[in-house]
């Protein structure tokens, strides 16, 4: 009698997830749409207001150069990435892996919108994994005359069904374009780690990211353009349009003043101008304090017939690594490393260079399963003569620098992206040291020679390194592992809390290859 009963329910749940699986497989994306038109970045004009900045650095430091300056406050990541969207003139190009429809996210839309109603062209490139309010309202976006919005690598499925679309065609969907960029009149862009949305930008209650960006003037900025053109043009996008029969700009500016309402009463946002504003006065500012230097742009290309990108920054960085002569810091806020990146570590301490590395601890990780996997080889990084840091979930650099007045957020993560070599050369940009951002996202950063922008990310990495921002791992007398910080000595690895590390053990079945 049991079996009778259990078989009649089993049987067919069974086949309805088969079903699905197999219908997913089969989702087809739009075809039915005229092709999107082959476009690139505006030549830099030097009537804007942006190309004045960029003229008042080259008196000061010639114009072989380009100017750079690191982002370390949340705050002032939002703050710059509105300065420059208020002071273009002619064109913004952003390309993002996420984009949250929370309040630093709708703010920054509505500057962009406010850009493309005085004329400004704009084109939003975003992968397609968290957006806004979904592929309907990008639609009703880019029907604006002014606004241009693609979708790299779309998803046929929304929802629940993404699920089964993703085990049914996952050798497409598991590529992700994780860029992050903003460009403005080809003249100013932002690069690094930080994503649109609050958890980036210091605004969110549960948690925030420490991260840094950095902000570049000049020939740095025009040059960054290729990484944008290059998938804007690739075969992996669609419109925006090819996902909605009848996409209407009025929906949005329907809405837009209840937003707007919003935004200007959030807690939040109360440092931050919901309006575009003049930014003269911070610009002019900025070139005092940006360092000269000269760059290369470094990022993985999406090729014809072929799923998998190229891995043209991984072997970028491995490459200056394996050129440094004294030092490397490295901040990264996913490490898995493979037996290749030990290889390079062992070599550059075997000629004598001193690496210091800084990384999540599973306290400040929002993605256990890859502590878990980074666990594995903490002995081996050690061994190799790694000095090796994690961050801390409770750091003194919490409010003002990772906590934008006036959030107070539960704990801190760690979401930085950069190295420095023999304070003379940096990198900024999206890549982590994991299997997932060398082998299956594609990548984007710069490389930027120039000691004085070196100085400054070398000592704010020092500065996270501090015990009271980090813990430094060893070895015991007996071979076992510790943590040192300003809260003590513990012989086990910190975490908030015991739920945190059963999380951490049961996503130990993840491959590495998918972290």
């Amino acid at each position: 009698m049991h079996d009778r009963l259990i078989r009649p329910t089993r049987l067919p749940s069974i086949a309805v997830v088969m079903s699905m699986v197999l219908l997913a497989a089969c989702a087809s994306l739009p075809d039915d749409y005229p092709p999107p038109p082959h476009t690139v970045a505006l030549e830099p004009d030097p009537s804007t207001r942006l190309a004045d900045v960029e003229a008042r650095f080259a008196d000061r430091h010639g114009s072989d150069v380009s100017g750079f300056a690191p982002l370390d406050a949340n705050g002032e990541g939002l703050r710059w990435r509105l300065a420059l969207v208020d002071s273009a003139d002619r064109s913004l190009d952003l390309q993002y892996y996420l984009w949250y429809g929370d309040p630093s996210g709708l703010l920054l839309l509505h500057h962009v919108l406010e850009a493309a109603e005085r004329g400004v062209r704009v084109r939003i490139l975003l992968d397609d994994m968290l957006y806004l309010k979904g592929k309907a309202t990008l639609a009703d976006l880019e029907d604006h005359p002014n606004i241009e919005i693609r979708i790299f690598n779309p998803w046929a499925s929304k929802g629940v069904g993404r699920g089964f679309e993703f085990l049914g065609q996952m050798k497409r969907l598991n590529h992700r374009m994780h860029n992050k960029l903003l460009i403005a009149d080809g003249q100013m862009a932002i690069l690094g780690g930080r994503n649109v949305g609050d958890h980036y930008f210091g605004l969110g209650h549960n948690f925030n990211f420490h991260d840094l960006d950095v902000i570049v003037l000049g020939d740095a900025a025009n040059a960054s353009s290729e990484i944008f053109d290059h998938f804007w043009n690739s075969d992996r996008v669609l419109p925006a349009s090819a996902f909605e029969d009848d996409p209407s700009w009025a929906r949005i500016e329907e809405v837009r003043p209840d937003v707007v309402d919003r935004l200007r009463q959030s807690e939040e946002l109360e440092h931050f101008p919901v309006e575009p504003r003049d930014w003269t006065a911070e610009l002019a500012g900025l070139v005092d304090d940006m360092s000269p230097g000269t760059f290369t742009v470094e990022f993985d290309r999406v090729l014809p017939d072929t799923e998998v990108p190229t891995q043209d920054g991984v072997l970028a960085l491995a490459e200056i690594v394996q050129r440094a002569h004294r030092e490397v810091l490295i901040a990264n806020a996913y490490i898995i490393p493979g037996e290749r990146m030990l290889d390079i570590l062992r070599d550059a301490t075997d000629r004598g260079v001193r690496i210091r590395m800084l990384t999540n601890s599973l306290a400040s990780q929002d993605v256990p399963a890859v502590t878990k996997a980074y666990g594995r080889h903490r002995e081996e990084l050690l061994e190799a003569g790694v000095e090796l840091y994690e961050f801390r979930s409770d750091p003194e650099i919490q409010p003002g620098i990772v906590d934008t007045a006036p959030v107070r957020a539960e704990f801190a993560g760690y979401h930085v992206k950069t190295l420095v070599v023999d304070r003379e050369t940096v990198y900024a940009g999206s890549l982590n040291l994991d299997p997932r951002s060398i082998r299956l996202n594609t990548e984007m950063g710069m490389i930027v020679a120039s000691p004085g922008l070196a100085n400054e990310v070398a000592a704010l990495i020092e500065r996270d390194m501090l015990p009271t921002n980090s813990w430094r791992v060893g070895l015991d007398d007996d071979g076992d592992l510790v943590w040192v910080s300003s809260a003590g000595t513990v012989t086990k690895q910190p975490a908030r809390n015991s739920w945190q590390r059963f999380e951490a053990w049961i996503m130990g079945i993840v491959p590495e290859s998918q972290l």
